[in-house]
C-alpha cells in the first residue's frame, strides 16, 4: 500500500495532474493500493474548499463589476456555487481513488498529549534560535502517524508512506517513531517504510524515468488517442454539456463529433519493463454536429464548438501506441455554437445515436446520447489491435 501525505496529493495536482495519472498507473502495474489517511483527507478538502470560496468572492466582484459595464445582472449565474458543494465533490473524488485509512479510536487525545509535549512526529524545538517560544504544532502529523502504524498492525503487505515533511524522519523514520513501530509491529516494523523524496522518489524506485517521446503531439493526434478522448467524454457527459447551449428543452441527436489536441501543457514518462508509460495534461478542441427537431423549424443543424483538458497515458511499446486512457477529464471550458461546420486537423468519428427522453435539470425533454460499443469496435477500448 502507498499513502500519500498532504503535501503530494498538491504535488500530484489531484486529480487532474500528469504526475497523478502516472503515479495511479504505475501503483497498478506494481499491485499496490493507493490510500489517504483520513486526516490528509480532512486537511486537503479544508485547503480545497478555502480556496474555492476565495476563487468564488473574486469571480462574484469581476462578474458584479462587469455586469454593470453591460446593464446585466451576471453575479448571480454563479449564486448556485458554494464552497461547501466543492468540498463534497473533491472528497467524493478522493474516494473514488484512493483507500481511506481511518484514525483510530483515541488518536485525537494522544495527538494533542505528544503535541505538548514536544513529541515526533510533532515539533520538538521549544525555543528557536533567538530563544524565542516556539508554539506547539504537529497534532495533526501525529494522527496521521497514528493512522499509520494501525493500519500496519491491521493491514498485511508493505505500507509506504509519501512525503516530504521532514518531521517524519530524513531519510527513515525518527528514532522514536521507529521505537514505537518496533514495539507495535515485532519483526513486522520493516512493512512500515517511509520515502521522504515524495512521489517523485517512489515513480524512481518502481520505474525508470525517461524523456517523454518527440513525436508526442504525433501520438495524441492518432486513432487511439482519439479513442480513448471519445469514451471519457461521453462518460462525461460531453453531449449533454453541449446540448444545453443549443436546445435547452428541445430533443436532439448527434451528427459527426470531431477533436484534436491544441497543446500539450506538462507530461512525465516512466519505463515499466519493456513499455514506455506517458502521461499528459493536454487541452483539446473540437467540434460537434447536432442535428435536431422542434420548434419553429422542423429540421436543424448546429455545430458546437468546445475546448477540454485531459490528463492522458500512453502505453508505448517498441516504438508504437499500444493503449491510450484518460485518467481525468475537466468540464467543457469554452462552447461556442454556429453554423454547420465540415473537416479540419483532428479525427472526425460519424456517432450513431440512441434518443431517448429523460428529466434532466431543465425538465423533461431531454435527450440521453451516446454511441453504442458495437458501433465502435475494438477502438472503443482505445486499444489499437
Amino acid at each position: 500500500m502507498i499513502v500519500l501525505d498532504t503535501n503530494q496529493l498538491k504535488h500530484a495536482s489531484f486529480p487532474h495532474g500528469a504526475v497523478m495519472g502516472m503515479l495511479r498507473k504505475i501503483a497498478a502495474l506494481h499491485g499496490r493500493q493507493l490510500a489517504l489517511t483520513e486526516m490528509t483527507v480532512i486537511e486537503h478538502v479544508a485547503h480545497h474548499q478555502h480556496d474555492t470560496e476565495s476563487d468564488l468572492n473574486a469571480a462574484r466582484k469581476a462578474l458584479t463589476a462587469l455586469g454593470k459595464s453591460f446593464g446585466q445582472d451576471l453575479a448571480s449565474a454563479i449564486d448556485g456555487l458554494t464552497p461547501g458543494r466543492a468540498a463534497d465533490q473533491r472528497r467524493t473524488a478522493l474516494e473514488g481513488v484512493f483507500e481511506v485509512l481511518p484514525t483510530p479510536a483515541g488518536a485525537a487525545g494522544e495527538a494533542l498529549r505528544r503535541e505538548a509535549n514536544r513529541i515526533p512526529p510533532a515539533e520538538q524545538r521549544w525555543t528557536d534560535a533567538q530563544h524565542t517560544e516556539v508554539k506547539a504544532r504537529g497534532a495533526r502529523d501525529v494522527a496521521i502517524w497514528l493512522t499509520l502504524l494501525d493500519a500496519a498492525s491491521r493491514l498485511d503487505g508493505d505500507i509506504w508512506f509519501v512525503t516530504l515533511d521532514q518531521d517524519f524522519g530524513r531519510t527513515d523514520f525518527h528514532p522514536v517513531l521507529r521505537n514505537e513501530a518496533r514495539d507495535r509491529l515485532g519483526d513486522g516494523c520493516s512493512r512500515l517504510r517511509l520515502l521522504p523524496g515524495g512521489i517523485d522518489e517512489l515513480l524512481r524506485e518502481l520505474a525508470t524515468p525517461t524523456s517523454p517521446p518527440a513525436d508526442l503531439a504525433g501520438l495524441l493526434d492518432s486513432p487511439v488517442a482519439f479513442h480513448a478522448v471519445i469514451v471519457a467524454l461521453n462518460n462525461e457527459g460531453l453531449l449533454l454539456q453541449l446540448m444545453r447551449h443549443v436546445a435547452p428543452a428541445i430533443p436532439v441527436a448527434s451528427g459527426s463529433l470531431h477533436i484534436h489536441p491544441e497543446r500539450i501543457k506538462r507530461s512525465s514518462a516512466y519505463t515499466v519493463g519493456d513499455s514506455t508509460w506517458v502521461s499528459a495534461q493536454v487541452d483539446w478542441q473540437g467540434f460537434q454536429v447536432l442535428h435536431g427537431y422542434g420548434g419553429e423549424a422542423p429540421m436543424w443543424d448546429r455545430t458546437a464548438n468546445f475546448r477540454i483538458e485531459t490528463t492522458v497515458l500512453l502505453e508505448i511499446h517498441d516504438g508504437l501506441l499500444r493503449s491510450a486512457e484518460v485518467t481525468s477529464a475537466t468540464p467543457i471550458t469554452t462552447v461556442v455554437v454556429g453554423p454547420p461546420q465540415i473537416g479540419g486537423a483532428g479525427w472526425t468519428m460519424n456517432v450513431p445515436t440512441s434518443l431517448a427522453p429523460v428529466h434532466g435539470p431543465e425538465g423533461p425533454g431531454w435527450a440521453v446520447i451516446g454511441p453504442h460499443p458495437d458501433h465502435l469496435g475494438p477502438a472503443y477500448q482505445a486499444k489499437d489491435v
